[in-house]
């Protein structure tokens, strides 16, 4: 990606200068660690992407620059973290299956359902079997309380209920994230 050593010590110089003005920033903007250090990150590999304008900058000018870029990267992660908290289950289904959707757009379908799936294996085994058999095998509500010893009604008031708590648990990450990082200071 470099063409010499001279730029990769000069980012390498401004990473460590700026990471952490770049962090608290972005921490003030996301109120999360994990995502102001995503922002940090994707913002110094849109640098690397641009390094034949960027590192040309002064550090004065650099440092703006670098500060709207991770300002973009923090909103950017938020509009997609709002964007996974609010799609249903169904509709992330079917977007995952429509040929309609542009390869980027599918990639990160996947990346969201993959996420989802992180969140179902959290819930208790009875909201995590419902969900799966649903949305994974794809079985209807009959033959999902046919298997769990449930009416259909109940299966699909047990399913409303997981999808639920999957949302809460999408949206409660960000503040537990914060909780640790208290803790450790």
């Amino acid at each position: 990606m470099f063409e010499n050593d001279q730029e990769k010590k000069r980012l390498e110089e401004l990473y460590e200068e700026l990471r952490f003005d770049c962090i608290n920033i972005a921490l003030r903007i996301t109120k999360n660690p994990a995502m102001a250090e995503d922002a940090v990150q994707d913002a110094f590999l849109s640098v690397i992407k641009h390094k034949d304008k960027m590192l040309t900058l002064n550090y004065g000018d650099f440092r703006k620059r670098i500060i709207i870029i991770v300002k973009n990267k923090c909103i950017d992660i938020i509009r997609k973290n709002k964007h996974l908290s609010s799609v249903s289950l169904e509709d992330m289904e079917y977007e995952l299956k429509s040929e309609d959707l542009s390869v980027e757009i599918q990639v990160i379908r996947q990346e969201d359902f993959m996420y989802m799936l992180k969140c179902i294996a959290e819930l208790d085994e009875t909201s995590r079997l419902v969900l799966l058999m649903k949305y994974v095998q794809g079985l209807s509500y009959k033959e999902i309380g046919k298997a769990l010893g449930m009416t259909a009604k109940h299966v699909d008031t047990r399913i409303m209920r997981a999808k639920q708590k999957v949302r809460k648990l999408i949206e409660m990450r960000g503040m537990n994230d914060m909780r640790e990082m208290k803790e450790i200071r």
